[in-house]
């Protein structure tokens, strides 16, 4: 049973509402991922982590202590959160225009792109022995699969 709801001229079935909702989180997800590693420092409202530090550390740990490497991961790391980002933001945006084609489109893109995040984080964590974040990793990887399916595979209603 599909529930509606009106709002002016348009009608708001429970499906794009949830379509809406997982675009809405990862959105701000990537965004917020891509900010924290911007600022280095805390700010005001903003604490943060200093993920070039923490690079720098877990490549140290493995012998690695180059600069050119450390640096070159993390702008990896952070472009990659920034494509993330504008593919969730490019879907948000066909969404609210109500070009569901192009939105779908955008967030399986997104969705791609944050699975390869995870998958080489995971990698990474490891590497590094980094235990726990190898389970947040997972878990965020795991997350997105079952956002895709949940956005993919839930009942479409014709408007």
């Amino acid at each position: 049973m599909k529930t509606e709801y009106t709002t002016g001229m348009n009608k708001l079935t429970s499906t794009k509402i949830i379509h809406l909702g997982i675009v809405v989180f990862w959105f701000f997800f990537w965004m917020l991922s891509f900010v924290d590693k911007i600022i280095l420092t805390p700010t005001f409202l903003w604490v943060g982590k200093n993920f070039f530090d923490e690079f720098t550390e877990l490549f140290s740990s493995i012998g690695i202590s180059s600069t050119f490497v450390v640096s070159s991961f993390y702008w990896f790391v952070v472009l990659a959160e920034l494509l993330a980002f504008i593919l969730l933001a490019l879907s948000l945006y066909f969404h609210l225009t109500h070009n569901l084609k192009k939105a779908s489109t955008f967030f399986l893109s997104g969705t791609i792109v944050g699975l390869i995040i995870f998958g080489f984080f995971t990698l990474g964590d490891q590497v590094f022995g980094e235990r726990s974040e190898l389970l947040e990793h997972t878990i965020f990887w795991i997350a997105l699969l079952v956002s895709w399916i949940s956005y993919t595979y839930s009942p479409t209603h014709k408007t």
